[in-house]
């Protein structure tokens, strides 16, 4: 997985070209897949391309980046839980580990 850095200390999940924090250049590196669940909420009303209800939570890449994900197991939900982030169909999956 690739992230953006800078050299303000802030990482981003998301290629970009400047930071949007302090506004310098940033450059691209590769990290893991490892996440630790911040916080997480599940949602009844949902955007249009997912189905009712979803899990979303917050979680801390390796390497100090926030990512939102969906949560399709409600066993892998908890703050302080880790699994790895994955990528499919334009969307972030956190998966618990086992």
């Amino acid at each position: 997985m690739q992230v953006s850095s800078c050299k303000c200390g802030k990482k981003v999940p998301f290629k970009r070209e400047i930071c949007p924090y302090c506004g310098k250049t940033m450059t691209f590196v590769e990290i893991g897949n490892n996440a630790e669940i911040l916080t997480y909420t599940t949602l009844f009303t949902v955007p249009e391309g997912f189905d009712a209800p979803i899990n979303l939570v917050l979680v801390e890449l390796e390497n100090g980046a926030n990512l939102l994900c969906v949560c399709k197991n409600e066993k892998d939900l908890g703050i302080g839980k880790k699994g790895k982030v994955t990528y499919k169909d334009n969307k972030y999956y956190f998966l618990g580990n086992k």
